[in-house]
């Protein structure tokens, strides 16, 4: 069996154009290191995401990760409430909405799959629903991938809830 990049950078590529937004971006967390990196992106403008490495908690991303559950920053959050410099992946991009949704394996988050755009826009549910929509087919797809590449997608945290968690500030 090939390698699952081209496969995941497929998806990113779809969801990106589906919904009309200018980034799509899938972060991993790295069971050993306890680090999350952005490792397949669509739509960036440059390479800065490569050097982002998050704690869970930590960041949108890392949200996502510690929660279980959605993250989306668009025009119903106040931008002057949150420090911007905990959020790398808004400043790397210049995004200015974001939708993630946790990827998860075997009912364990995995990963984080994220929408942005690069002017400030709201996400209606429908775009949610196929943001985890396309989340899940993600998780199948490592999931059924053989187990010697499927190690770096293992995770820590189960999913809380299915609630969407909008930010206003924090």
């Amino acid at each position: 069996m090939g390698s699952l990049q081209p496969e995941i950078e497929k998806h990113l590529e779809g969801i990106r154009l589906l919904s009309s937004s200018d980034f799509a971006g899938f972060a991993i967390l790295d069971h050993q290191e306890y680090i999350i990196r952005w490792k397949y992106v669509s739509g960036n403008r440059n390479d800065r995401y490569k050097r982002i490495k998050l704690r869970p908690g930590k960041g949108i991303a890392g949200q996502v990760i510690k929660h279980g559950r959605p993250v989306i920053f668009d025009s119903q959050y106040d931008k002057k409430l949150i420090d911007l410099r905990e959020y790398p992946i808004l400043l790397a991009e210049s995004l200015e909405a974001v939708a993630a949704v946790p990827v998860t394996l075997k009912n364990a988050v995995a990963g984080v799959l994220m929408i942005g755009s690069r002017i400030l826009r709201d996400f209606d549910k429908q775009t949610i629903e196929l943001l985890e929509s396309i989340a899940e087919q993600l998780g199948s797809m490592i999931q059924n991938y053989n187990s010697n590449d499927r190690e770096i997608f293992q995770s820590l945290r189960k999913p809380n809830s299915n609630k969407t968690n909008r930010k206003l500030g924090g």
